[in-house]
């Protein structure tokens, strides 16, 4: 009896020694950027949430921002160094989320507004596709502060979303091993713009504006527009079906609130998608009554939608496009 006791308890014991060791590394690694002060907050591993990451970093920053751009991954390509060149006295943040809704922008909002942050300049993108899903609600991988969470239950959720899931690349990340492809994209953001997947450089500015025209590029999607991947549109436009709830009019209404409290400068852009679909009239009128002449409408069929080599992944646009956006909307 006493023989398979301690059998049990080596059992037992040895895969708790193990999980504790791993729990060790997991707060050394500190993939999260949960724990302490770091020198810059980029998105390096594929699961953290982009929101996340930019607001630890702008509460590492001195509060001195008056400008900020928000949206999707889309917005990535909208340059906050190019903001700052454009317009004058301008100090941009780059305050984005993977498929942000409505609700995640208003959330980034209030909680500037709440923190003294003046708001003079904003650029928010809105997706036919992402920003009116599920009532238009933040996301709940924001950070805790946007979310209203327990700091201690989201380090928590963290840890156990991590742990839970728990594969080969990311036991060797623990172990310090190099990682890459998908769970790895180790993007660099500007330590002040946090522009995304660049640092601010007179050279990536001189050449924000290039289209790809290289011959890799072209044949790129050249392949993808015979295997379908990049499928040929209606040659009529086609329209969404409504989705703006009641919910939805409230958060629109709050923004509005937010900005005309600061007198910001305001552009609504609606992103220019691969698919060429428009919102439903009724909330297209919808917005434009909340944001009347603010807004910048950019969907449907277009000069940047009807080129399908703007799209090589067919969900992101060229960066260039969001300058010629940025360009337009300040004239």
């Amino acid at each position: 009896m006493r023989i398979l006791i301690k059998r049990i308890l080596i059992f037992m014991i040895i895969p708790a020694l193990g999980f504790i060791f791993l729990s060790i590394l997991y707060v050394k690694r500190d993939v999260y950027q949960d724990f302490g002060k770091h020198k810059n907050y980029s998105w390096k591993y594929f699961f953290q949430s982009l929101g996340d990451i930019s607001t630890k970093k702008l509460l590492q920053n001195p509060p001195n921002y008056n400008s900020f751009i928000f949206g999707s991954s889309r917005s990535t390509g909208l340059y906050a160094c190019y903001g700052q060149e454009k317009i004058k006295d301008a100090k941009f943040f780059h305050y984005a989320n993977w498929n942000e809704t409505i609700g995640g922008v208003h959330a980034k909002l209030k909680f500037l507004d709440a923190r003294g942050y003046k708001l003079d300049n904003i650029f928010i993108y809105i997706d036919s596709d992402n920003s009116f899903k599920e009532d238009g609600r933040g996301s709940q991988h924001d950070h805790y502060l946007l979310t209203g969470q327990n700091k201690y239950i989201w380090y928590f959720k963290h840890y156990w979303g991590y742990m839970s899931t728990m594969d080969w690349d990311k036991l060797k990340i623990l172990f310090g091993f190099p990682v890459s492809g998908e769970i790895f994209p180790n993007w660099e953001s500007d330590p002040v713009t946090n522009d995304h997947s660049h640092i601010c450089t007179d050279s990536v500015l001189k050449h924000y504006g290039n289209t790809r025209t290289d011959q890799a590029h072209l044949e790129l999607i050249d392949s993808l527009k015979r295997t379908g991947f990049l499928y040929a549109r209606p040659a009529a436009q086609s329209y969404l079906a409504k989705q703006i709830s009641p919910y939805e009019v409230e958060t629109l209404n709050s923004i509005k609130g937010i900005l005309v409290k600061h007198q910001a400068k305001y552009h609504i852009i609606i992103t220019p998608l691969y698919d060429q679909m428009k919102f439903h009239p009724a909330d297209r009128k919808i917005l434009e009554y909340v944001f009347g002449s603010n807004l910048h409408d950019f969907s449907g069929i277009n000069v940047f939608t009807n080129e399908p080599g703007n799209y090589p992944d067919r969900k992101h646009f060229l960066p260039y496009v969001s300058k010629a956006i940025m360009d337009t909307v300040l004239q």
